[in-house]
């Protein structure tokens, strides 16, 4: 399994609708993101006994789970207790970002993701996580795998030097994928509907805030305080073959 060669995104498991691959795509460094080196998700609490050794044959060995600790208590990733993986938990929200307020009838995600990316601490420990990270696939996830899976996705995307559109074409993908999600909008009818949606708009806002203020992810995530050796470590994870520095 660990060295088949894939014919696709969404890896096919029961209990998770959301569990993608980050690799397969194409780097301005002339170069293609690696396949068995990152997976985005979401929810991880459902998986079967068959999810379970799926990734443990796909070559998952670091779990990343994203979410605060009452998230966890009532939806516990199974794979913390797997011998096969080191599970870390890293909450990827502040608490000024967690005060936004959502309810807003003119939300725009958008302005969720800027200031994640303008106050997030966690960064640097989830680079620092990444770089020392056992060989093997690294999964992360949140509860959607939508928002906070979908900004870290985007920087390492970014970093691996992926084209802005297929990057805002892996973030669409999630509205698809979540197809429990679907349902809601109809009960939940006041909340936003940036809140249920994945539209390109969002992660291109993020994206964008980046290059004008930074130029580059590299540059951005040395500005909050990641080492480039560290970056580089991350990098040569996304890139077959990566050893040179580009910024």
């Amino acid at each position: 399994m660990k060295n088949a060669k894939l014919n696709w995104i969404r890896l096919p498991l029961i209990g998770v609708e959301n569990c993608r691959e980050l690799g397969g795509y194409s780097s301005e460094f002339g170069q293609q993101t690696n396949w068995h080196s990152f997976l985005r998700s979401s929810d991880m609490s459902k998986l079967t006994q068959e999810d379970i050794h799926f990734l443990k044959d796909y070559g998952v060995k670091t779990v990343i789970d994203l979410r605060g600790e009452d998230e966890i208590q009532k939806s516990k990733n199974v794979l913390a207790d797997e011998n096969f993986c080191k599970y870390i938990n890293i909450p990827f929200v502040t608490e000024l970002v967690s005060n936004m307020d959502f309810t807003k009838k003119d939300f725009f995600m958008g302005d969720f993701y800027v200031e994640m990316l303008k106050n997030n601490l966690a960064l640097k420990s989830i680079f620092n996580n990444i770089a020392q990270a056992e060989e093997g696939c690294i999964l992360f996830h949140c509860a959607a795998g939508k928002d906070r899976t979908g900004v870290l996705a985007m920087l390492l995307l970014g970093l691996a030097g992926v084209e802005k559109r297929d990057i805002i074409t892996n973030y669409e993908v999630t509205y698809t994928n979540l197809e429990s999600m679907h349902s809601l909008e109809g009960q939940y009818k006041d909340v936003p509907e940036d809140l249920l949606n994945s539209k390109s708009e969002n992660i291109k806002f993020a994206y964008e805030y980046i290059i004008h203020n930074y130029r580059s992810v590299n540059e951005y995530l040395l500005n909050k305080g990641i080492e480039q050796k560290v970056i580089d470590q991350v990098k040569k994870r996304l890139l077959l073959g990566a050893e040179v520095t580009v910024a």
